[in-house]
């Protein structure tokens, strides 16, 4: 399977699944496209979930090869603003007050219902503090930046 780069993680999500249904690319290298990205983008994850995403991205291809993935959206990375519930993550809600509260035992049911679906985690996206304000800012886990923009936040 050759990867034509007819899409990158940052087009939409139903164009990256015809991509899979077609063969262009599979689950495991649209999670290493995403984190490529994910790497250059400062101050965008609070955390990331690699080796969670790589076993779903992983478990996804399987499913693609056989021709039984979940739903058409099977393999398709996604991040979670950090108000979501993910298992085995901290929830801080973009405050570091909540830094050392006990990880989330369950997935959100938004999560579940997707991860079900065969969707990829790749881990938890930076908010405003307590999710308070719509600017992005937040003082604790730096302002993140567009990396396609001209530098504003």
């Amino acid at each position: 399977m050759t990867d034509t780069g007819s899409h990158s993680v940052t087009g939409d999500a139903c164009a990256l699944a015809e991509d899979f249904a077609q063969g262009r690319s599979d689950p495991v290298q649209a999670l290493d496209k995403a984190l490529q990205q994910a790497a250059r983008a400062d101050h965008v994850f609070i955390s990331m979930s690699i080796e969670r995403a790589r076993r779903e991205a992983e478990a996804s291809a399987a499913r693609w090869q056989q021709g039984q993935p979940l739903s058409p959206f099977d393999g398709v990375p996604i991040a979670w603003k950090d108000l979501f519930d993910v298992a085995g993550s901290v929830t801080t809600a973009g405050a570091a007050v909540r830094n050392n509260l006990s990880p989330a035992l369950l997935d959100a049911p938004s999560v579940g219902l997707l991860a079900r679906s065969g969707m990829v985690s790749l881990g938890k996206t930076n908010l405003s503090e307590f999710a308070y304000s719509g600017l992005g800012l937040n003082p604790h886990f730096g302002t993140p930046i567009n990396p396609n923009s001209d530098g504003s936040p």
